[in-house]
């Protein structure tokens, strides 16, 4: 069997093509949200990070001052009380703790980054400084009082290392307590407090900026992923709406045209066109085979007449009362197949065929080859009295056939005729014809009669 070429032309996306763009888009959709959740997250360390070191360092420099009023409380609880606990609490601060030495460490470890980092770490270091000048007046109003009080400050090498000698024994407690609560004292505290105060107001400016911007930050990075959120909602919305337009409503429309052996009208992506394409061709194909066999079913070969098949399925649905019945036999038609051949005999029948279909060619006229040499003609939906009109046209037939043509002598045909009545069946009506026909074979070749229950 010989393959038939066929060119198809479906046209649209191709479903290949449109998952490639989908799933680059969702891709691309994809990477930035996660980049924007790690922008958003290291953003939220980072200003968390920075917040907590600039509290931390202000937090070391408010211990800076704290350390230096304590070191001062304690050497004027000593000066005034001259308890040696106090002097050990004093020494304790200054040369364990070392509160202040630790204060830069910290300021310059958190703030090495910091462009306050300067600003901040020499107002603390001239507060240090400074604390570390008070060292001497505190060291010297010790030794005062433990030389007054008999108190022994060999384990105190800065205490004993300080120079009282011009301080005569009545006035050591006069000069102490003018040493820790005197002017020059006073002054240093003022100027210890006051690079305190400075590193802390850079400190707090610095926090300030740090939050300003890193709310920008944050803010910047809030408004790209509530914009890429929008993104994606429309682009899931579009998704779902390509996938109704391009895969579900297709695929429905052609399971309807499937069911009910339609032909698949649809314009989606090429696959889909393709294969409506395919069905449709394949469709037009059998139905085309099943037109052919139908019409070879119900179709004589040699005359194109309807056969007994198509004769049965007819003649069931017409309304007999209302159908005249047309019987017709050649006359002496063995002859021409045993004096001129078969060959003649096809011809003769064939002749007789295109003659029936020339006579009876209106839509209500159904002409049939029932087997050899038989037709019958039924005639629908004609009023009974067009009977004497059917005679006289079968009349005229004859005469057409009787003409002699080269090839074979005339045709001439008996012909009954029957009219449906109310009571009819398939079965009564043919009988009448028949019997219409048997009498129009008894009085000779070519005789037409129309049956009559009187005769």
């Amino acid at each position: 069997m010989k393959r038939e070429n066929i060119t198809y032309h479906a046209k649209g996306v191709p479903l290949k093509v449109m998952g490639w763009i989908i799933s680059v888009v969702a891709f691309i959709i994809s990477g930035l949200l996660i980049f924007s959740l790690f922008s958003l997250s290291y953003t939220y360390q980072e200003v968390t990070s920075s917040t907590q070191n600039y509290m931390d360092v202000k937090d070391v420099a408010g211990e800076v001052q704290s350390a230096s009023d304590y070191l001062t409380e304690q050497v004027r609880l000593f000066v005034i009380n001259g308890k040696e606990k106090y002097m050990g609490n004093y020494f304790s601060e200054a040369k364990e703790k070392k509160t202040r030495e630790n204060a830069l460490e910290k300021i310059h470890e958190n703030l090495k980054d910091s462009p306050m980092h300067e600003t901040v770490h020499l107002a603390i270091n001239n507060a240090v400084n400074e604390s570390m000048k008070l060292m001497d007046l505190e060291f010297y109003a010790f030794k005062l009082i433990c030389e007054d009080q008999g108190i022994s400050y060999a384990s105190y090498p800065d205490v004993a290392n300080a120079d009282i000698s011009a301080i005569a024994p009545e006035n050591r407690v006069l000069e102490a307590t003018k040493a820790v609560f005197g002017d020059e004292y006073i002054r240093s505290k003022e100027v210890i407090n006051t690079n305190v105060n400075q590193a802390i107001t850079a400190l707090d400016g610095l926090l300030e900026q740090n939050v300003l911007q890193s709310t920008s930050d944050l803010k910047k990075i809030l408004i790209f992923q509530t914009s890429l959120i929008v993104i994606n909602i429309i682009f899931i919305g579009s998704l779902i709406i390509l996938m109704h337009v391009y895969i579900i409503n297709p695929m429905n429309t052609t399971i309807k045209a499937l069911l009910n052996n339609e032909k698949v009208d649809i314009h989606s992506n090429r696959e889909f066109n393709y294969m409506a394409e395919t069905y449709n061709h394949i469709r037009e194909q059998n139905e085309h085979i099943k037109e052919k066999l139908v019409y070879e079913a119900e179709h004589d070969k040699l005359t194109g007449l309807y056969n007994r098949t198509g004769y049965d399925t007819l003649y069931r649905r017409m309304r007999l009362e209302k159908t005249i019945y047309v019987l017709l036999d050649i006359d002496k038609f063995k002859d021409y197949n045993d004096t001129l051949g078969h060959e003649v005999g096809d011809k003769v029948l064939v002749r007789t065929a295109n003659v029936l279909n020339r006579f009876f060619n209106d839509e209500n006229s159904f002409v049939f080859r029932l087997g050899g040499d038989e037709f019958a003609v039924l005639i629908e939906n004609i009023p009974m009295d067009k009977v004497d009109e059917i005679a006289a046209t079968c009349v005229e037939m004859n005469k057409e056939l009787a003409k002699k043509q080269r090839a074979f002598p005339g045709i001439t045909l008996s012909i009954g005729i029957a009219c449906g009545e109310e009571n009819d069946t398939t079965d009564t009506l043919f009988k009448k014809a028949d019997i219409a026909l048997y009498r129009s074979k008894h009085n000779g070749k070519g005789h037409i009669c129309i049956y009559c229950e009187d005769e």
